[in-house]
């Protein structure tokens, strides 16, 4: 990616949770991330927006987003792209909740390739999602979001974006 330091002004509104947040972030792509998984990063961020969740600083092994609770412990671990074996096994058991937001044929790739875990959850950004994202992508951004229980409503003013949300466990919301 080229931008080093994006500023995002967020206008986020959430009917179901009576929401209205103004917010502006500074977000910064880890050095070599690909602008596809930035852009992944940015929209399961977007899409957790309501638990507060943390983006990685930097790009390590662990998650690429989470929510810890009052004893840091990890209440969500969420990752973009496929974790190897020994990833998933460490977010498993050091987190009551796992969600992998993968693209179509990752998706197909890990259930064929995974036995289903407990608190692993998978769920899809489409490539046309991201794709769309990336045209949107600015050093300042103004955003407006609107959430229904099902999809968020993303746009820029000249280009908006919609993608499904997930269907999260109970105990996260």
């Amino acid at each position: 990616m080229q931008l080093k330091v994006l500023k995002l002004e967020l206008f986020y509104n959430s009917a179901a949770a009576r929401m209205f947040q103004h917010d502006t972030r500074y977000l910064s792509p880890f050095p070599a991330e690909s602008a596809e998984h930035f852009s992944r990063r940015l929209l399961a961020w977007l899409c957790l927006y309501e638990l507060h969740p943390a983006l990685a600083a930097q790009q390590a092994k662990g998650p690429d987003l989470y929510v810890l609770d009052q004893h840091q412990h990890y209440q969500l671990w969420c990752q973009v792209d496929t974790p190897n074996d020994k990833l998933l096994q460490k977010a498993s058991h050091q987190s009551d909740h796992v969600l992998l937001m993968l693209d179509t044929p990752s998706i197909a790739r890990y259930l064929s390739s995974h036995r289903q875990q407990a608190n692993v959850q998978v769920c899809e950004i489409p490539d046309t999602t991201v794709a769309q994202c990336l045209n949107m992508l600015r050093a300042g951004m103004q955003w407006s979001v609107w959430r229904d229980d099902l999809q968020l409503q993303i746009t820029d003013g000249d280009q908006m974006l919609e993608l499904d949300m997930p269907q999260l466990s109970a105990g996260l919301h």
